[in-house]
């Protein structure tokens, strides 16, 4: 009967510690490792933007030109289909797109490239000094290579996510399983 009880008792304990454990993230947690969302860039209709003007919402900031053949519109793609799924995605959550490539990617262009995904995109440029400080805060690498057609740019697939309040609190690839990051959005709405 002792042992019993003693058995109930670890069990019990166990259980405790492990509501109180908060639930391991499935994709890479960097919560208080990166700064919060700031810059100062330019959206597609020419309006001056801010990290603060999308407080209140999940943002997902990845980087890219519209002239990407592979990993940019892939990686929109895949982000468009996690956030079909995702009930409230609409109003709460927005994927910032920033061009690395002004001198193409104008207004109109960023805008029609950006709108084919879905209403959760948002396209945003800016001046070279403003991208690079943009690249240098989230550690976002890319730069301009020559080709024989011209130019290229070589950019990271990382997809940096902030919270409501604008804390950089995970990290994504253009690769990662969209349960992963769908998972991770979704505990992200309800806190």
């Amino acid at each position: 009967m002792r042992f019993v009880k003693i058995m109930g008792l670890l069990l019990l304990g166990l259980a405790v510690a492990a509501c109180s454990r908060p639930p391991v993230w499935r994709t890479t947690d960097v919560s208080g490792k990166l700064p919060p969302l700031e810059f100062t860039l330019t959206d597609t209709a020419g309006r001056v933007r801010h990290g603060g003007d999308w407080r209140d919402r999940i943002v997902l900031l990845f980087t890219g030109f519209t002239h990407c053949p592979g990993i940019c519109p892939a990686t929109l793609a895949r982000l468009a289909t996690v956030l079909e799924d995702i009930e409230g995605s609409r109003e709460n959550v927005r994927v910032l797109f920033v061009s690395l490539d002004p001198e193409r990617d104008r207004g109109e262009v960023l805008e029609n490239y950006v709108r084919r995904f879905g209403p959760w995109f948002v396209g945003l440029t800016g001046t070279r000094a403003q991208l690079d400080a943009l690249a240098r805060r989230y550690f976002l690498g890319y730069r301009r290579e020559k080709t024989a057609a011209g130019y290229t740019v070589i950019h990271s697939d990382i997809i940096v996510v902030f919270d409501r309040r604008g804390r950089a609190r995970l990290l994504a690839r253009s690769t990662t399983p969209l349960d992963a990051l769908k998972a991770d959005l979704i505990r992200l709405l309800e806190e």
